[in-house]
Order: C-alpha cells, then structure tokens, then sequence
C-alpha cells in the first residue's frame, strides 16, 4: 500500500522544508530575547516567505496576508537560501548549549541538525531553488514536484470563505504563469548540468500537464474547483459569482494554461532525447548526494550498504512470519508471493467496481477508526483534539497518486486533518490490505502523531511543524504494529496478513532504494525483486518504484524510524520492569515533537535513567 505525507510533503515529507528562501536575520543570538524567539523567528522567516506554506499550516488574514501569491523559485534566490541557511545555523551555534534548558537544548540539536542536513544537499551545483527534501530533488516529476501538486493545493488548501479570498483565489491563477516559469529555469538547470529527472517521472508530468491544459478554461480543474467553493456561499449574490468564475477562467486561459503548455514544451523536448530511468547515481557527485539524503531521511549515520543488508534480513523475517499466518487461513503451497496474488483476487475481500463499491470502501475506514476509539485511551495519555476525515484523491491526481496519505489540520483549527484515498483503481484496496492503511496514515499513525504535534504550543514552532521522516514515517509504521498487539486482528486473520505484507512492503523498500540509488539497479530489477517479495500487483509497484526514483532515500525513512522505536520500547520495558507503562511511553515520543532518531534516543534514555519519569518533556 503506497502511502506518503504531503509537503511532508508535505510537503513531504515535512512541513518546514519546503519554505524556500528566507529573509535577513534581523538580530544576533545576544540580543535575541530568548533562544526560542530566535527560533521561532527564523521559523516565521521561512514560512513567511513561502505563501503555499503559510496557506498550508492556516496562517492567513493577517497584516501582511500573502494568500494571493505564490512562492519565489527563481534560479537567483538559490544562493540567497544557502547564505540564509548558514547564517541561520551560525546564530543558534553562538548560544551556549549548556546554558540552556533541556527543551531548549533538543531544541538547539534539532535545528542543528535540519540546518546542516538542508545545506549539504543545497551545496550540490544542481540543487534547485528551494530546500530539495522538502519538496521534490528533481524540478519536474510525476509525484512531488510543484506543477503537479498546485491544482490539489488550490483544491484542498486555499479556502475560499468570502469575496476577498475568492479574488486572492483568481490572484494566484495569475500568479502561476510566473511560478511555472520559475520552474521551468530549475528544470533546464538541472538538465543542462546533467542532473536529469528520469524518463518515467517526465513521462507522468506530461501526461497530467496535458490533461489540465484539455478542458476549455471555464472547464479546468481550477475553475470547477473555484465554482465549487462558491457555490457554499450563498451571500455572494449569483451575478457576482458568475463574474469571478469567469474572471478565474481568464486567467487560467492567460497565465496558468501557457505558463503549463511552456512547461510542457521543456519537458517534451528532453523526452524526446530518450533520457532512460537512472536512480540519483547517474547525476552529477549523485553518490554523494545520495548519502547525504540519506542522512536526511533517517536522521541515522548507517550508510547504504547498512541499510542494504538490514532490509535484506527484515525481508527474509517477514517471509517466515506471512508463511505462517497465510496457512492458518489455508493457503499453505506455493511461494509467499504467489499465496497473497490467490488473497488478492479472492473474491471474498474485494470490493466492487462501482461508486456504491468505493462509498463501501470510505464507509469501512471511518467504521475502523470509530472502533477504534475507545480502544486508543489503554495506549495513549494524550489524544488528538484535531477531527480526522476520510476523503478520495480527486480524480485528475488518481493515475499518478500514491494509495493515500494524509494532509495535517490548519493550526488555527480551520481544517481538520484528511486521509485521502485512492479510488482510482478500486482492485488495489482489498478488504485485508486497506485496515493497516487507516492505521497508517490516520489513528493512531500520521494523525495522531502530526496532531498532537501541532498542540506543543510551549515549544517553538520549529518543534511543533517539521517532521523528519525517519520519525513520522517510522512512528506510522509502528503505529500498525501498534493495533496488531492490542487485539484488533484477533478474529481477522486476513488483515493481520495485511499488516505483514505492509511490513514486508516497507523492508523491500531498504532493499530497492538502495538498490537503485546505489548499487544502480534498473527498474525492471527493482520491480521484479518488490513484486516476488511482497506479491503486490505489477502496476502498484512499479509505481512504487517510479516513486523511490524521483525521492532518492526517503522510502528507508519507514522501517529504519519503526525499528529504532520498537528497539527503543523494547529497551525501556527490559530496563524499567514494572514501572514502564506503556501510555507514559507514547506520551513520551509524541510529548517532544518529531525529532531525528538520534535525539529521540537520547530522549527515551533519559526517561529511563530517570525511572520512567520525563526529563526533557517537563
């Protein structure tokens, strides 16, 4: 099951790394009024300075409201963001660490290490005009880059609540002619310097370019989407809503729809040149690249053949583990693979291929998560006040998507957090397989741990928005491992073999991003190894594989986080006996924000060197 966060995507994979350039410091850490404003200020700088962020995380009406503009991605503010990122890190270094207090110092090696994690992979030539891991290290791609995810964020992101914010709605569609522009200067940068996206992500992007560019402009996506905001705000009087959808369908016809068809002719230019799928390695210093990505996404030192060899040992575990359970249900012959393709396509656990089928589908995931509810309370001290929902990924983004992932809640409450699902291909979600999806990305996996983390209103910002991977992702997956130990599979056999699977996916995951980033496997290579492991469909992996292609090193972020938590748990309930509770656990991880692994290791340590009692939290 392909999952991912938004600008964790969000992005990516996290919120903050997508900021893009940020202003001037304005003062030095010694007449700073405290380390916290200081990071606080430099957070606000960043989010400031990109408005699609500021949209995002619900900052919006303010004075200086920037909700009818879009980012700045010019190839000039590149050396901008790398003197802004040092500068930024050289003013936390000038605080004395031991005279801070011990939220204060998770605070200092939290952002250290964001600040020297986004500037070795800025110091790379062909590094685009924006922080690469927060939003795609290619600047055209299938999945993550900025032309394929503005309609979703004009969609799902920019309210529209009023006149004012329907105009800022038509100023942005006006602004994307520019943006795209911008985009396309990344994009022949990083060809002409031999950092070239692969042929597959070129191919995707392509393909969704043209199809926002068919539709006549009061058709688009875009004002379809304006109209369908309008129409839920009956104060403005029908004449004037005609007038700004058909003030939105020029723009779309004037800006927004040449700024994609000069993209398009960029992107078929180099295709038609036949550029092949290599992974990061075939880019310029792209080993090097790849370790520091690396780096990033696990917030660990393991290198990649480390890394390499942990999945192949998870692989041959899981293996074992789904033999055993698969024969309980009474698919005992034939590889593991082959005996989850007889699951899959038993009729039994399929839903059907219609909209009453995919209402089902929805209709089951809420019931999941509302069984869920008064089970959570045993596990956790601290629940999420933020609603979660359950939508479909629209349709336009359905070909190209991943299975669902999960968009956070505004800050100011405005939206709540949302788990998409893709519909599109209605086969891909059985009725075993989708059980671990909601665990995932909604309870108690992203949502929870994203929006408990947006309620740490005594940490700074920084703390309360970025999310490292190798945590949120980590924290998802033993979140599914999670439900299994508290019974819920206990008459579900089929869907415990789900979980297995979703495990067994995320192992291979070390094998093949490794694999293709580094040891230069092709994507047939990778395909075949993920499909004769994990028994997936051919076409759900191999967009899998496009996907790792296009965000070297963020799919080892998934079970490297897992596996340092359960290791972590482990070793607090060896050490502290009877006094470790499992709630006061949770509360612990969830309690300090998203941290690198290494940082929540030295968190749980003091926690039990301290008798099961927060040391840092307090």
């Amino acid at each position: 099951m392909p999952t991912k966060i938004s600008l964790l995507v969000l992005g990516a994979v996290c919120l903050l790394a997508g900021a893009g350039a940020v202003a001037a410091v304005p003062e030095p850490a010694a007449t700073a009024p405290s380390f916290n404003a200081m990071i606080d200020a430099q957070t606000m700088r960043a989010i400031n300075a990109n408005p699609e962020l500021r949209t995002m995380l619900g900052i919006g009406g303010t004075g200086d409201d920037t909700s009818d503009r879009l980012t700045d991605v010019s190839l000039a503010r590149r050396d901008g963001i790398r003197a802004d990122l040092a500068d930024s890190l050289k003013r936390i270094q000038a605080w004395d660490r031991n005279g801070l207090d011990a939220q204060e110092r998770l605070t200092y090696d939290l952002a250290t290490w964001f600040y020297n994690s986004q500037i070795e992979l800025m110091a790379h030539a062909w590094a685009p005009a924006w922080m690469p891991m927060g939003d795609s290290t290619y600047a055209v791609d299938q999945l993550f880059s900025a032309p394929v995810n503005l309609p979703q964020f004009m969609d799902n992101h920019h309210a529209v609540g009023d006149e004012a914010s329907a105009r800022n709605y038509i100023a942005r569609l006006r602004a994307m002619g520019d943006r795209l522009d911008q985009v396309r200067e990344n994009f022949e940068m990083q060809v002409g310097q031999g950092a070239v996206p692969p042929e597959v992500a070129l191919q995707g992007a392509a393909s969704q370019f043209r199809a926002l560019l068919q539709p006549v402009p009061q058709d688009s996506v875009w004002v379809r989407s304006l109209q369908r905001k309008l129409d839920k705000l009956p104060a403005i009087a029908p004449q004037r809503r005609a007038e700004l959808l058909a003030e939105a369908a020029a723009a779309v016809q004037e800006r927004t729809n040449p700024g994609y068809a000069r993209l398009l002719a960029s992107v078929d230019e180099v295709l038609a040149r036949k550029p092949g799928n290599h992974g990061v390695w075939a880019a310029p210093q792209g080993a090097a690249y790849y370790d520091a990505a690396l780096r990033w996404y696990t917030s660990t030192g393991l290198d990649a053949d480390a890394i390499h060899r942990i999945g192949v040992e998870e692989v041959a575990r899981l293996e074992q583990a789904m033999d055993a359970r698969l024969r309980q249900i009474g698919l005992g012959n034939g590889a593991v693979a082959d005996r989850m393709g007889q699951l899959r396509d038993d009729p039994r656990y399929r839903y059907a291929d219609s909209a009453e089928g995919r209402q089902q589908l929805i209709e089951d995931m809420e019931r999941r998560l509302a069984d869920l509810e008064p089970i959570l309370p045993g596990y956790f001290g601290r629940l999420p006040p933020q609603k979660l929902e359950v939508k479909p990924v629209p349709e336009h983004a359905q070909a190209t998507s991943p299975g669902g992932y999960y968009y956070p809640p505004a800050l100011d409450g405005s939206r709540p957090g949302t788990f998409f699902i893709n519909l599109g291909d209605i086969e891909t979600n059985t009725r075993w397989s989708t059980p671990t999806l909601v665990y995932h990305e909604g309870a108690p996996g992203h949502h929870f741990q994203i929006s408990i983390g947006q309620t740490l209103s005594d940490l700074p910002l920084l703390r309360r928005s970025l999310n490292p991977s190798a945590f949120t992702e980590g924290w998802a997956l033993y979140a599914e491992q999670l439900v299994a130990e508290a019974g819920v599979y206990r008459d579900d056999p089929a869907g415990d073999i789900g979980r297995l699977q979703a495990e067994m996916f995320r192992a291979v995951r070390l094998v093949v991003d490794t694999g293709l980033h580094r040891k230069r496997w092709t994507p047939e290579q990778a395909i075949d190894y993920m499909r004769g492991k994990t028994g997936m469909k051919e076409s759900d992996v191999r967009l899998e594989v496009h996907r790792y292609l296009v965000q070297p090193g963020q799919a080892c972020s998934y079970k490297i986080g897992h596996l340092k938590l359960v290791e972590l748990r482990e070793r607090a309930r060896t050490q502290l006996g009877d006094r470790f509770d499992i709630g006061a656990f949770h509360d612990l991880i969830l309690g300090n924000g998203a941290l690198p692994l290494l940082l929540v290791e030295q968190v749980v340590d003091e926690w039990i060197a301290a008798g099961g009692v927060a040391v840092a939290s307090k």
